[in-house]
């Protein structure tokens, strides 16, 4: 019987707990007016870049990219 009870206490404290993480994650976004403006827009083409690699090279998305393809990905915000 004790242990029972013990092992409720311990579940109810998990879902408890659960249930105030999930509520706190609802607080966490970004302000919609200054996420809106934040990066380049969902569907646009990405823009060109280019940066120096490791050893001293240009690299740009056309040299980077392979007959595999190339996975570059824009994190915009929490707030989607």
């Amino acid at each position: 019987m004790q242990t029972t009870k013990i092992s409720f206490v311990k579940v109810l404290h998990h879902v408890m707990f659960a249930a105030a993480l999930a509520a706190l994650s609802q607080l966490a976004n970004a302000d919609s007016e200054y996420a809106a403006d934040w990066g380049p827009s969902i569907g646009s083409t990405a823009p060109m870049l280019s940066a120096i690699d490791q050893d001293g090279n240009p690299q740009n998305l056309e040299s980077l990219s392979s007959d595999k393809g190339l996975l570059f990905i824009f994190n915009r915000s929490v707030d989607w």
